[in-house]
């Protein structure tokens, strides 16, 4: 069966995923002399791999803890939003210092890629449209991350950080808009039921 993508939930996978929250943590690592390429091809590959493990048993989690899909969609939908409104907000300047390679490589996979919201978003839709198309899906939008990541990584020292922390803003806006969507449906075929 072949499979074509979704754009728009491709979309929706990325701005979830929103690479650029990541970059203040690629930043600090480059600004301590680590291989920034490295840890944004393991952190993209290992947040990968958790998306897909989550889409396969996702669905399954349902039956075993007896939450309805319209449950989930209301709480996942809160997590979204809270996340949507924590990125939007402005952050005071901070310089981190972080601890090694393998820790950074941990943040930046889960919870900055694939963190509660996102693994809300990916156990709703793999119920919704079902694993295989999800993860058609979520590899398209992995390798948009994985390129972001890459342009990044090469063109860091010339990185304008204030552009990089609006963008982000706006994908949170958008994450925002995301949640009150998932909420809204829940919330209406509860109602309705």
């Amino acid at each position: 069966m072949a499979f074509e993508p979704s754009w728009a939930l491709i979309i929706q996978i990325f701005v979830l995923l929103n690479p650029l929250s990541s970059f203040p943590l690629l930043l600090a690592a480059y600004s301590q002399k680590m291989d920034v390429r490295k840890i944004a091809f393991i952190s993209v590959v290992t947040a990968f791999v958790i998306a897909v493990i989550i889409a396969l048993v996702g669905p399954s989690l349902f039956k075993l803890f007896g939450i309805s899909l319209d449950s989930f969609r209301i709480a996942g939908g809160i997590i979204l939003l809270l996340l949507g409104l924590d990125t939007i907000k402005p952050k005071e300047s901070e310089h981190k210092k972080i601890g090694g390679v393998d820790s950074l490589i941990s943040i930046i996979a889960t919870p900055l890629l694939t963190g509660p919201a996102t693994i809300s978003f990916i156990t709703i839709k793999a119920y919704e449209i079902g694993q295989a198309s999800l993860i058609f899906n979520l590899i398209t939008a992995f390798i948009l991350v994985g390129i972001v990541f890459i342009l990044f990584s090469y063109s860091i020292p010339k990185v304008n950080t204030h552009l990089v922390d609006i963008s982000s803003r706006v994908l949170g806006l958008f994450l925002t808009a995301v949640a009150i969507e998932m909420i809204a449906k829940g919330v209406i075929s509860i109602l309705g039921a």
